[in-house]
């Protein structure tokens, strides 16, 4: 990791803070999912049940053991049944380490279970660090990069993708890996790095369709690549056909086979949660006070049709997050999310000065951060659109795309005394924000989960 410039708090230097947050932030993930356990926090969860008589009903851990218990895909319809259309890879792999622990180990399946979720723990972990180095791509070091650990590490959203038994974790590791992987290649135009790129891209794909979320963003580098007027050593046709057909060829494999055997829509999604009502106007527009203060209670999720309601909310409490049933946890969790709010309008406030002030950042990071953001973004919503369901709009899907407005915010000045009077206001009000998000995110889901 590049050197803080020397920088020091308390009297040690920033290199010290950056590790200890991140071995902090690891720590209550564990603690957070240990506490929550394996069912809780995974929508349309399921059990694990005795499939020897053919009874299926559908959940995330049922898969799981469908795939441990058979060694094969299921050979019925996945329609109707949660979990069973989901791209397979993270089912494959947690079915592969229970073969291990469970099989030859002997370990109770509870047990495993847990062990699992220990496992999402190191993917958002690496996830986390792949935004670290994104960032540091950007150009982002001293202060300014601490604070922005500070945000990825405890930002509440990161702790649910860790308590979700589905590939929300593995998904998320592979986007970042990809878009990491494609700024590399950028700076390098090394074929072999944009082939990583591909296998990480499609074996996101293999894990969850989110990963879509991050291919505007790729596809913004490699036309820009052809532009730029850079000497190659392999001509950028060759690579981009070898990205293409191996993106395409892992990305496509699991919805052509869904649809060809079974029939169903390519990239079919099963609806899930309750439908929303409300027209598409209503469920666009900006959610009104009342919205947003209408929090859950443990084991149930938020349920409103605005879609930016129930993206807020579930960025904050997803599930059995946090129990709002104990004495001050309710306050705490509404301004919580206020907080929250408050940070996301002011990092977009900032990313918007970042990408249409005059020499801020090369042209390629402001069409980035411009296009691929905005075109993910639009993606999103009409996702919610086209299946009108209240889980469909859940942040855990876009999680991704905190890295957009992250980077506009870390790199709006410098953090010294040549920023101007906005970009210090600015970053002073964000830096004070996230760090007071950090203490309650510690408190609420380290010890009232």
């Amino acid at each position: 990791m590049a050197r803080s410039h020397g920088k020091r708090f308390l009297g040690i230097p920033d290199e010290f803070w950056v590790g200890f947050v991140i071995m902090v932030g690891f720590f209550l993930k564990l603690v957070y999912v240990i506490e929550i356990g394996y069912g809780a926090g995974t929508p349309a969860a399921g059990v694990w049940e005795d499939l020897s008589g053919g009874h299926f009903a559908g959940g995330r851990i049922e898969v799981i053991h469908y795939l441990f218990a058979f060694h094969h895909f299921p050979d019925f319809s996945p329609a109707g049944l949660a979990g069973y259309a989901d791209p397979p890879l993270f089912y494959i792999i947690c079915s592969l380490v229970l073969e291990v622990i469970h099989r030859l180990m002997g370990w109770t399946i509870g047990v495993c279970m847990y062990v699992l979720l220990l496992m999402n723990v190191v993917f958002v972990m690496i996830g986390e660090c792949c935004a670290i180095g994104i960032l540091q791509k950007f150009g982002v070091r001293g202060r300014k990069l601490v604070v922005a650990i500070l945000f990825l590490i405890f930002f509440p959203t990161f702790y649910h993708l860790a308590g979700a038994l589905d590939g929300s974790a593995l998904g998320f590791m592979l986007s970042m890996l990809a878009l990491n992987s494609a700024l590399s290649w950028f700076g390098s135009r090394r074929k072999k790095t944009l082939i990583r790129t591909a296998v990480q891209l499609g074996l996101g794909f293999m894990t969850s369709y989110t990963t879509f979320a991050v291919v505007p963003a790729i596809l913004v580098l490699l036309h820009f690549a052809v532009s730029d007027g850079r000497r190659n050593e392999t001509p950028l046709r060759i690579q981009y056909r070898q990205f293409a057909i191996i993106a395409c060829i892992l990305g496509l494999i699991w919805p052509v086979y869904l649809t060809v055997r079974f029939h169903l829509p390519l990239f079919y999604i099963e609806p899930a949660g309750v439908r929303t009502a409300g027209s598409a106007l209503s469920r666009l527009l900006p959610p009104g006070k009342a919205a947003l203060s209408h929090l859950h209670t443990v084991g149930a999720a938020p349920l409103e049709s605005n879609i930016w309601a129930q993206t807020f909310k579930t960025a904050v409490f997803d599930l059995k997050a946090v129990s709002l049933t104990q004495r001050g946890t309710r306050f705490i969790a509404v301004f919580l999310l206020w907080l929250t709010i408050a940070l996301c309008l002011t990092a977009h406030v900032m990313l918007m000065y970042t990408i249409f002030a005059a020499g801020r950042i090369d042209r390629v990071f402001r069409r980035l951060l411009s296009r691929g953001y905005l075109a993910a973004l639009a993606g999103y919503v009409i996702m919610c659109l086209a299946v009108p369901y209240t889980e469909v709009m859940n942040f855990r899907y876009v999680a991704v795309l905190l890295i957009f407005p992250l980077t506009g915010m870390s790199v709006c000045g410098s953090g010294d005394l040549s920023d101007n009077l906005f970009e210090k206001v600015t970053t002073g009000f964000v830096n004070a924000i996230i760090l007071v998000l950090a203490f309650i995110t510690a408190f609420l889901f380290g010890f009232y989960a």
